[in-house]
């Protein structure tokens, strides 16, 4: 039997297609992108006026399904613990936002309340929700401003949900709407989202306390291929997982400052020459570590991948170029 949503009718101008990004404190944005701004506090205001006035109703939580776009790398760290005690001892005190599956209307996908919905499957509860009708862009901008609004996802879970975003081609725009950020803040984020490995990236985690500087400075150490391969091997020790979790950052990258320091006082000046240059849209980042017959060449930023296969198209033409150019 179909199940019939009674909020099918229910106006999203609230949630249009033009929307101004809004930063989140502590990503500051300069000059003329202060005029576009608005407060954390609109981003509440604006999931408060998604929920005010909806029915709420009790789902069970075997009928949901995750965000089409994933937001966080901790699934089970200890905020997510003293959400489900809290549950466990007072109940559900704000419903989550869900949206018809639009693959399956036997199901509904969640939109914001990821982990509330979790804790009650874990406590064998039905779950408290809303039930709108959202497309895919109205969804993300949904379910970024509630993260922002909660100030609950670290940097590089910020970064992470921004890569998947654009994965699921969305438009830069929506991304900077859910999010708060500016196109300087996305190229940075992009960028270490590039640069370090997955591998590595769910080691760490989520990294609370973790801000912008600190990796961007792991984005240039493991840039050089050596060191992201000396990182990768350090990370997947048994006794780097033992390490709490918001100790693990520091740690790695500490280890690799003493690494590069060591390395580098042990390696001659003339046997590797490192060289980098970023675009002027920041783009496309490339650094080149050459030795007397190797140069390793890596891309990275939010144009790796499609330069990446231009250039694999272009390759003949560009010797072929090159080549002229010695004749010359």
């Amino acid at each position: 039997m179909s199940r019939k949503n009674p909020f099918a009718a229910i106006d999203l101008a609230s949630l249009g297609t033009k929307v101004t990004p809004t930063v989140k404190a502590g990503y500051g944005m300069t000059g003329a992108a202060k005029t576009v701004v608005r407060s954390v506090e609109e981003m509440a205001e604006n999931t408060k006026r998604l929920m005010d006035g909806e029915v709420i109703v009790e789902l069970d939580p075997t009928l949901l399904d995750s965000s089409f776009v994933a937001d966080r790398l901790s699934a089970d760290d200890q905020d997510y613990r003293d959400l489900k005690a809290a549950i466990q001892q007072y109940g559900q005190t704000t419903p989550i936002l869900v949206r018809p599956n639009p693959e399956n209307e036997q199901r509904y996908m969640v939109v914001f309340g990821h982990r509330r919905a979790q804790a009650a499957r874990d406590l064998g509860l039905k779950v408290k929700a809303v039930i709108k009708q959202l497309d895919d862009m109205a969804h993300a901008i949904a379910q970024g401003q509630e993260n922002s609004a909660r100030s609950n996802l670290s940097f590089i879970e910020r970064a992470y949900f921004a890569q998947n975003l654009l994965s699921n081609r969305m438009s830069k725009d929506t991304v900077k709407s859910a999010i708060g950020i500016d196109d300087a803040m996305l190229s940075k984020m992009l960028s270490v989202i590039e640069a370090i490995p997955p591998d590595i990236m769910t080691a760490l985690g989520a990294s609370k306390s973790i801000g912008r500087d600190k990796w961007l400075s792991l984005r240039q150490i493991v840039l050089n291929p050596a060191y992201k391969d000396v990182a990768r091997q350090h990370v997947l020790k048994p006794e780097f997982s033992e390490i709490p979790d918001d100790r693990r950052f520091d740690e790695l990258l500490n280890f690799l400052k003493r690494y590069r320091a060591k390395s580098t006082a042990k390696t001659p000046r003339s046997a590797k020459v490192s060289t980098s240059w970023t675009s002027t849209d920041n783009g496309m980042s490339v650094s080149m570590n050459r030795q007397a017959k190797k140069v390793a060449i890596e891309l990275s930023n939010v144009e790796a991948r499609p330069f990446s296969d231009w250039l694999t198209t272009n390759l003949d033409r560009l010797y072929d170029e090159y080549r002229n150019s010695k004749n010359n």
